[in-house]
């Protein structure tokens, strides 16, 4: 076991993508409601560059160690956030216009129509932006240490 030291167990790393996966829909739905109740921040699509901030030290303080599996799973959270926050404010969009509650825009609408509607409603602006993000996320993933003198 010394040789593979650092090397990643299955199970770690098992764990650490089921943790980002959970780290990144909690901070998509939390991105929409900052876009939801600040009215003059609507579709405010540089929330993603605080929230690959935020998901970068996540990652690597408290999900796992290693440099480049805390990079990827910051990338692929940070990503996975926007997409879910770009989602679930198409429910709300769809929502408000026909005057349904959320959960039943959820339900009406399907997974598919969302998804479709998230997707037609992106510019290149904000693809730029999400990447960005991404990248910030796994560079500051990346460089990040889980504990002082570690190494």
């Amino acid at each position: 076991m010394s040789n593979h030291s650092r090397a990643v167990s299955m199970t770690t790393l098992l764990f650490s993508t089921f943790s980002a996966a959970m780290i990144a829909l909690a901070a998509g739905a939390l991105w929409l409601l900052l876009n939801l109740f600040m009215p003059s921040w609507h579709t405010a699509v540089w929330l993603a560059l605080p929230m690959g901030l935020l998901i970068g030290h996540v990652m690597r303080h408290w999900v796992i160690d290693e440099p480049l599996p805390a990079a990827v799973l910051a990338a692929l959270a940070t990503l996975l956030a926007c997409a879910y926050m770009r989602f679930l404010f198409a429910a709300a969009d769809l929502a408000g216009t026909f005057g349904m509650s959320f959960m039943q825009a959820l339900r009406r609408a399907g997974s598919g129509m969302l998804a479709h509607l998230a997707w037609a409603s992106l510019s290149a602006g904000a693809i730029a932006i999400y990447i960005f993000a991404a990248l910030l996320a796994a560079v500051l993933a990346w460089r990040g240490r889980r504990r002082r003198g570690a190494d």
